[in-house]
């Protein structure tokens, strides 16, 4: 409360008081004096009075408020387990499912879509596919057969903000070994 005569003064305390925020003095405005990050801070806890400055003493009670700091799509997705492998066996059934592989983003997934990944085939779609909210891979021909190729080499990505234009990403890979199963007879071999 500020009586005109040039005697108030406001003061700052709690976290980040002084460092953080500043206060203006004169006109109790408070400013933030660098960026934000709500990775590794989400809310501050501030209190402001209104001092006379001639005494020190509070004019009216003090005021406690909370700032709480707003997210911004700042965090790609991170497979932080890949690169992965996994195997299926040859000849396996369309849709047979191989491995599900998980993205985390530091965004917070309580606001907008900044954490809302979406997962997706970059390389391999001709032989496999991938559920785009679970990140499972599956299978996607019927006719995978070792002898012909053992190893297969998939590169997914996931992507935020459901998947939508200006969305992070990132990306991982998965080595696709293939297991033998029974499926060539025995044949003869004629001496000579």
């Amino acid at each position: 409360m500020d009586r005109g005569d040039g005697r108030t003064k406001y003061v700052l305390r709690g976290e980040g008081a002084g460092s953080v925020f500043v206060i203006d003095e004169k006109t109790g405005n408070i400013h933030v004096t660098k960026p934000l990050d709500r990775e590794e801070k989400d809310e501050y806890r501030l209190i402001a009075t209104a001092t006379d400055s001639q005494t020190e003493r509070a004019l009216e009670p003090s005021s406690q408020f909370i700032i709480r700091v707003q997210d911004i799509n700042d965090n790609p997705p991170v497979f932080e387990d890949g690169p992965y492998s996994a195997t299926v066996p040859e000849m396996a059934n369309i849709g047979t499912s191989i491995i599900q592989v998980t993205a985390s983003d530091a965004d917070d997934p309580t606001y907008g879509n900044s954490a809302r990944l979406v997962y997706t085939l970059v390389q391999g779609q001709s032989h496999f596919s991938m559920d785009p909210q679970t990140g499972i891979l599956r299978t996607a021909v019927p006719d995978l057969d070792r002898e012909a190729q053992d190893l297969y080499l998939v590169v997914l990505q996931a992507k935020d903000m459901g998947g939508h234009l200006g969305g992070l990403s990132g990306t991982t890979t998965i080595t696709v070994r293939l297991t033998d199963v029974n499926d060539n007879p025995p044949r003869f071999v004629q001496s000579e």
